[in-house]
């Protein structure tokens, strides 16, 4: 359904007759992703279902994708498992989504159209981390600690001795500023 996802769609129709969609695509094909995340050859799977509430159209978005990112401490590859599903209010223009009972999500289609890979693209674009990191158990060394030895490496003294340059500044204060030598 790759072709079908993109094609603009009428809102209206699809919250009043209750639509539902299950699709996969590749995620190199959803619009809008940075290339970050469009990286390798991971897809999306997509479920979509349609209605109305409180006079607004909804959308429940589930998505689930293996992506392929970078870690921004180490620079290595991260291999990243989202699944993430929220309802979301379909609106037409940036006035209906200032009238948007507080608390919703909101997606804006403009003119009442809507791509149902734009719709993918956005709540898989909020599921991951803005700033994607190996977690605590993961052996993830700096970038610029490579090639260092481990007293060179970031956090580590390179020295036993400690220089502390302001240790004598309380002692100077207190004697009203007035260096002796």
């Amino acid at each position: 359904m790759s072709g079908g996802a993109l094609k603009l769609r009428d809102l209206r129709k699809l919250a009043e007759t209750r639509a539902a969609f299950e699709f996969e695509l590749p995620v190199t094909e959803l619009p809008g992703l940075p290339r970050e995340l469009s990286a390798g050859d991971g897809r999306v799977q997509v479920q979509l279902r349609f209605g109305r509430e409180q006079g607004f159209a909804v959308a429940d978005v589930e998505v689930r994708a293996s992506l392929q990112l970078v870690c921004q401490r180490c620079l290595g590859p991260l291999p990243l498992a989202v699944r993430a599903r929220s309802p979301v209010l379909v609106v037409e223009s940036e006035r209906a989504a200032d009238e948007a009972p507080a608390g919703w999500e909101t997606f804006l289609a403009p003119e009442g159209r809507l791509s149902l890979a734009a719709l993918a693209a956005e709540e898989l674009l909020l599921a991951v981390p803005i700033v994607p990191l190996h977690g605590a158990d993961a052996s993830c060394v700096p970038a610029a600690a490579i090639g260092q030895t481990p007293a060179e490496q970031p956090g580590r003294a390179k020295d036993p001795a400690t220089v502390r340059p302001f240790a004598d500044l309380r002692a100077l204060l207190e004697r009203g500023g007035k260096a002796t030598d």
